[in-house]
């Protein structure tokens, strides 16, 4: 009988921790996946992606009204379906900056890194425009063959393709590229962010202010205070757009030289003169700006006279204060790369078609070192697998830079120097997690919040029953002194609630008391209640704040 009435048990406890792997299932369920439709127009008619006066195959400078056209053209042809255009401000004659979100699901926030494209910040350095708007078609064309290739079809052909474009018939690898950045990477360009300074054809903004002095600065304005009042409308308009969109890196064209130029731009100290100025992240903006200068055909040979190695810090060069490169840097997190295009500024449109031939490579290479090699993750709750509000990571080695994963997802990217890394996650509330990994790894990072260690000591007395403890990607290990007959209990129903039977076996060894099971029923029932509290709890929280709680993935 007594044997019987421990078999009793044991069922009523199986029962007990199968309702409750169910209660928390449908507690998760209960809270419904968010559906994010792709955000696509009602245009039902392709357009061969040429703007109002040409082809794509005729090479010039396009007025702002015609890049505007040529933008909508892509939105509505070619990229139709993976493009979002956006109007991120007013320059200071009310000529709207236009920005194009190329990805597979644009305007939702996904798990993926995120690449900026900035040109003409100069008025007087147009070549930005014309790189920004056609790598922007590029991604497409090469998006929609590799749909078509996977469908059958494998020409790549027909309207809106490359086949009259020079450079696109030598390089098929290119278009592989290419492909893999529209599908692994939300790509933001912005083609123009001083339209005046074009249709003037000089360097400032319409009030003479050279936007890239315009930023706010390290050394002159400490803190990095917004003041958006104080800025120019262009400048302010490209910092909103810039923190709402916190992309991983950023490439801004300009002309003058040929070179990849790397924070930092300023340098601190009152003799200003022109020296080297280290950012904390130094080793990875070489190796970013070496990608860029190693694919350029010339920019890193001997024939670069004024930079043999096609990359330069910027203070090193030449300082100045107030640049978008360096508050990108600080202020978003974004690792931002200026590129000089050509040693002259406003070269003839004859040289657009080498310009671009010459370009393209290195900006398709840069983009697929960010959308490949960058270090990726997620930061969240142990219990809950949901995003750790106010988490923040830092890198072993990379001194006084914090960033931040995304407050909807937990996701974050990276990019980082070759080797391996050790990766810091800490949040308010939670204890510090420390992992490793070598640059370019998958490394999610669980966070165990501080109340749930005490209500787990609560739950299971003085400790002695061996509380599982989880910790870094989730796994339960055993708490201090487990003893036979101790349940210990992980961060996840799923992972099974482990329950130490001592001998486990009646014929071959100690009997387990009826008590001692009873006991762990008890205990299941117990943690059972303190789990349904817990979602319960932050059911409300996630109604009163409008988020969600189902642990979603939003892969593009």
């Amino acid at each position: 009988m007594v044997f019987m009435g421990v078999r009793g048990v044991w069922a009523a406890l199986w029962c007990v921790l199968v309702l409750a792997a169910r209660v928390d299932a449908t507690s998760r369920g209960s809270l419904a996946p968010v559906t994010h439709r792709r955000l696509a127009d009602d245009e039902s008619a392709k357009a061969t992606g040429g703007d109002a006066k040409g082809s794509w195959s005729e090479w010039r400078y396009r007025s702002n009204e015609e890049l505007a056209n040529a933008m909508d053209a892509l939105h509505a042809g070619p990229c139709a379906g993976i493009s979002k255009l956006t109007t991120i401000g007013t320059s200071v004659r009310g000529v709207e900056m236009r920005a194009m979100e190329v990805s597979t699901q644009p305007g939702v926030e996904q798990t993926k890194p995120g690449i900026m494209l900035v040109g003409n910040m100069h008025g007087d350095e147009p070549v930005g425009r014309e790189l920004i708007i056609r790598f922007a078609r590029l991604l497409c064309i090469a998006h929609e063959r590799r749909q078509r290739s996977a469908g059958g079809d494998g020409t790549g052909e027909g309207e809106g393709g490359l086949d009259k474009d020079p450079l696109d018939e030598a390089s098929a690898k290119l278009l592989d590229e290419a492909a893999v950045v529209a599908r692994r990477a939300r790509v933001f360009l912005v083609p123009t962010m001083n339209p005046d300074g074009f249709s003037a054809k000089r360097r400032n903004n319409a009030a003479s202010v050279d936007l890239n002095r315009d930023f706010p600065d390290q050394f002159n304005e400490p803190g990095l205070p917004a003041r958006f009042d104080a800025r120019q409308p262009e400048t302010a308009a490209m910092m909103r757009f810039s923190e709402g969109v916190n992309a991983t890196a950023a490439l801004n064209f300009h002309e003058g030289a040929l070179v990849a130029n790397y924070p930092y731009d300023a340098i601190s100290g009152s003799n200003r003169k022109a020296g080297y100025s280290k950012s904390p992240d130094d080793a990875a903006f070489r190796r970013l700006a070496k990608v860029y200068a190693r694919a350029h055909p010339t920019m890193a040979t001997a024939a670069n006279e004024e930079f043999p190695e096609g990359i330069t810090n910027g203070a090193r060069w030449y300082p100045l204060w107030g640049g978008m490169q360096d508050w990108h840097y600080l202020k978003t997190q974004t690792m931002d790369v200026t590129v000089e295009v050509n040693e002259r500024k406003w070269p003839d449109e004859s040289s657009l078609v080498r310009l671009w031939t010459e370009h393209a490579p290195a900006m398709i290479a840069y983009a697929t070192a960010v959308a490949t090699t960058s270090t990726t993750g997620k930061v969240t709750d142990s219990l809950t697998g949901e995003p750790v509000r106010g988490a923040v990571l830092a890198v072993a080695g990379v001194d006084g830079v914090r960033f931040t994963p995304s407050t909807r997802t937990g996701y974050y990217a990276r990019f980082l120097p070759p080797g391996r890394h050790e990766v810091t996650a800490s949040a308010p509330g939670y204890y510090p997690q420390t992992r490793t990994a070598d640059a370019g790894a998958r490394l999610d990072i669980s966070l165990r919040r501080m109340e749930d260690a005490a209500d787990a000591d609560d739950v299971a007395g003085d400790g002695d029953h061996g509380a599982a403890a989880v910790v870094g990607n989730g796994d339960a290990r055993p708490g201090p002194n487990p003893k036979p007959g101790s349940a210990g209990f992980g961060g996840d129903t799923a992972g099974g609630a482990v329950v130490g039977l001592g001998g486990g076996d009646t014929a071959g060894g100690e009997l387990v008391r009826v008590g001692e099971l009873a006991a762990a029923v008890a205990a299941a029932v117990a943690w059972l209640a303190w789990r349904w509290r817990r979602r319960k709890r932050a059911r409300l929280a996630a109604l009163r704040e409008g988020t969600q709680l189902s642990g979603v993935r939003i892969d593009g």
